[in-house]
């Protein structure tokens, strides 16, 4: 597959990313479009290096990052790092511990 190709998709694929994004999909369709996302439009499982192509190359590897993400958000250590992160203060305004 060429770095810049559009992923392939089906009406079926279509309608369950309409529906991720309206809120309203269904279990089968969010699945579906997160498979779509991960496997093909992010391209995560390829390999990203393009023989003589440093351009393509990037371009994959910029692709996979979208992948990376998302499957970083489904491993348990993400989930516990985000926990024990501290908030960050709001900027122009006083933190208080009246809470």
């Amino acid at each position: 597959m060429e770095a810049h190709a559009p992923a392939l998709y089906d009406k079926d694929i279509l309608m369950a990313v309409r529906a991720c994004i309206a809120g309203k999909a269904n279990e089968g369709q969010q699945q579906t479009a997160m498979d779509w996302i991960i496997n093909q439009a992010s391209n995560y499982y390829d390999l990203s290096y393009r023989k003589q192509d440093s351009h393509a190359t990037a371009f994959a590897e910029g692709r996979r990052f979208v992948g990376a993400q998302i499957v970083k958000m489904l491993r348990p250590e993400t989930l516990k790092a985000v926990e024990d992160k501290q908030p960050k203060p709001v900027r122009g305004k006083r933190q208080t511990n009246d809470d």
